[in-house]
Order: structure tokens, then sequence, then C-alpha cells
């Protein structure tokens, strides 16, 4: 169990918190999205905008849940003619950029970290991301915050940046893909408004990986055992 949940509660804590994103977005009048995104998708800085939503998504943690992609996606959605070369090389920089930027922050506070954490800690840390590593760059296929995460995760460990760029331009591409090709064929297909239904669906798929990934670690820990 206690397997089950190393794996699965960091994908459990993302999913909460894209609900309470939800609520405070879309049900609360905080915030007008559909405004936004119509503001944006007719303005010539609509590639500023976005590159800027991007990379506040992609800095791990104090941008940590920032909607930017679904900012963007809305907004393609409003036009289907932007998301051309354009789009997608601007969106790629932001995330290798922000991962970057994650990863410098971290490294800056590694000193401070060393002083507050025990040397116990610290290894057990170096083990479980010597055993998972690898799976964990499969994260960076993902989305934005997954990129910025793992690359905090460098930066405090002390790991080489230069080696893991290869997979992070790799990673920030089909991530590009996934949420800015694929996806806004099916969201231009809905319509223009947004009522937050693919907030929701993000909170399932989060729950649903955090599951798969869970049970995964109770298994490999069962099959070493």
């Amino acid at each position: 169990m206690r397997r089950f949940l190393s794996g699965a509660l960091p994908f459990y804590a993302l999913a909460v918190l894209a609900m309470c994103m939800y609520l405070v977005l879309y049900r609360t009048n905080l915030f007008d999205l559909n405004a936004i995104v119509h503001g944006a998708t007719g303005s010539s800085w609509f590639l500023v905008f976005m590159f800027v939503c991007v990379l506040l998504e992609s800095v791990f943690p104090y941008f940590g849940y920032f909607p930017g992609t679904a900012l963007i996606l809305m907004s393609v959605a409003l036009n289907p003619k932007s998301a051309d070369a354009s789009v997608f090389v601007v969106a790629w920089l932001a995330i290798i950029l922000g991962a970057v930027l994650s990863y410098g922050q971290a490294r800056f506070f590694r000193p401070f970290l060393q002083r507050v954490a025990s040397k116990a800690a610290l290894r057990r840390c170096e083990s479980l991301f010597d055993a998972y590593g690898a799976y964990a760059r499969i994260a960076l296929f993902v989305h934005p915050n997954a990129c910025a995460m793992y690359f905090t995760a460098l930066g405090l460990l002390g790991r080489s940046l230069t080696r893991e760029l290869a997979y992070l331009c790799v990673g920030a591409a089909a991530a590009v893909g996934i949420l800015f090709v694929i996806v806004t064929r099916l969201v231009s297909s809905v319509g223009p408004a947004d009522d937050g239904e693919l907030q929701v669906l993000l909170a399932a798929a989060l729950a649903a990986m955090g599951t798969l990934v869970g049970l995964y670690a109770a298994w490999r820990s069962e099959r070493v055992a």
C-alpha cells in the first residue's frame, strides 16, 4: 500500500489542484476566461500571450498550475487557423525555457536543502531517482508541468542538465503536439465556449494516471521482493 501511495499521491494531488482551479475559474465570478480568450485571439500579441502563458505554467513550483495550456487550447479552438508552425515553435521554446528555469532555481536552493534535510533522506531521493528516473522521462511527453517537475528534481539532486536537454527538446515537442495539435482539433469541434469540461477531464486523467503509476509501483516492488 505504501508503494502504491508513493506513486499515486503526486498525481492525486495534481487532480485535486485541478478541481480546485476548476471551482475558482469556472464556478466563481473572479475571471471571465471566455472574454480573455476572445481578446487574445483577435490580438496581434497572440504569440506573446501564448509564450507567457506556457512559460508561467512551465516554471515549478511558483506557477505550478497556472492555466496556460487551457487558455491556449481555448484560443486555438476559437481560431483554428492560428494553430500554425509559429504556435508550435513558441510553445516549444516556452516549455524548454520554463524547464531550464525550474532547474536553475532548484540548483540555487540546493545548498539550503542540504542544510535542512538529512543525508539519509537525500540518499533515498537519489536511489528513487535512479530507480524511476528513466520512467519519469516519459512524463516529459505529457504536460509542461511534468517537464518542470522533472527538471526541478534534477536540480535538487545536483544532476547534469546538458545530457537531459535532448530528452527535454523531444518531450517538449511531444507535449506541444499532444496539447496544441490533437487536442485543439477535438476542442475546435466543440465550439468556442468553455464551461470547464476540459478541466474536469484533466483531473480525471490525472487520477487515472496516478492509479496506474501506483499499481505499477506496487507490482514492481512485489516483483523485486
